[in-house]
């Protein structure tokens, strides 16, 4: 029996690892950050343990001074609705938090998050779907932050 292939499987992880990739290659990954430095992650792992640990990075590198931006993509866009999905309210442990917390947190702390150019059309969603603070991303804002030597970039 040949199992489902979903479209993160055939599509966004070979784009994420190639991007990835690319990435290390010229170094923008490599680097160490710097104090005041912005970050960008770019998030679609559908698991909330993993949404999780990239958002307690997220919160930990806001709270030290980075300037943080997400962008949230399939599954992981889920966090950011209004109706939020059971899996993101679930404690995750050791500290008890939740996805959502971890996002708010995020918020309150000055980070940036948008969900992908493709998130919200694919669910046939509009832009008020989405919790406060969070919109859209636009694609061309997105790769010039890839594109720009200054912003250190993580994802998963």
């Amino acid at each position: 029996m040949t199992p489902l292939v979903t479209f993160q499987d055939k599509l966004m992880k070979p784009v994420l690892k190639t991007l990835s990739t690319a990435l290390l290659a010229t170094g923008l990954m490599a680097s160490p950050a710097v104090a005041g430095q912005k970050m960008l992650m770019l998030l679609s792992a559908p698991a909330a343990e993993a949404q999780a640990f990239n958002l307690v990075l997220a919160n930990q590198l806001q709270a030290s001074g980075h300037g943080v931006h997400v962008v949230l993509c399939g599954e992981a866009g889920d966090v950011a609705l209004k109706a939020v999905p059971d899996a993101a309210t679930k404690a995750v442990t050791p500290q008890g938090m939740t996805v959502r917390s971890l996002l708010e947190g995020l918020l309150k702390k000055g980070g940036t998050v948008q969900v992908c150019a493709i998130y919200l059309p694919n669910r046939k969603l509009q832009a008020d779907a989405l919790m406060e603070g969070v919109s859209a991303a636009r694609p061309q804002d997105v790769a010039a932050m890839i594109a720009d030597p200054a912003i250190k970039i993580m994802g998963q």
